[in-house]
């Protein structure tokens, strides 16, 4: 079950990074990051009315510490840079450096709450990051050669 739902919920992400990289292009950079948080929030009023008895009380929020609330902050920033690379850069790369960036943090948070230093995560992301760029600085020497190509193929 739990397979299934992390499958599911990656290629929610997937299509999420893709509309909301065609939303900025669309309605712009702010109007896309604004529309993306506001069908969240809506999404989420609709889905506390429907599990209506875990709908925590006001009191019970203003007891959480503030600093708990700076995953929103981060989550505004990570979609603004999202849509801002998504246009650019092949969907495989923005995958691959999200989840990079998820494995990164998972170490330091884990460093940080834990003290638990995961030298697989720190590795395993490092080589994930090493892959990336070599496979890029082949993709640009391949897209170099076609174009010189196709720059030949003209002049004959």
């Amino acid at each position: 079950m739990y397979i299934i739902l992390a499958f599911l919920i990656g290629i929610t992400i997937v299509i999420n990074m893709m509309l909301n990289g065609k939303l900025s292009q669309r309605e712009g950079m702010i109007n896309g990051v604004i529309i993306n948080y506001f069908m969240a929030t809506v999404s989420s009023i609709i889905l506390c009315a429907i599990m209506l008895n875990s709908i925590p009380s006001y009191s019970s929020i203003i007891s959480i510490p503030l600093p708990y609330f700076i995953g929103g902050l981060i989550g505004v920033l990570t979609t603004y840079l999202f849509n801002l690379i998504v246009p650019k850069v092949p969907a495989v790369y923005v995958v691959i450096l999200r989840f990079i960036g998820q494995m990164m943090a998972s170490a330091v948070i884990d460093y940080i709450y834990l003290d638990i230093f995961s030298e697989g995560k720190v590795i395993g992301g490092l080589l994930f990051l090493t892959g990336l760029i070599i496979n890029a600085k082949v993709d640009d020497r391949h897209k170099e050669e076609n174009i010189k190509l196709s720059e030949d193929v003209k002049t004959c």
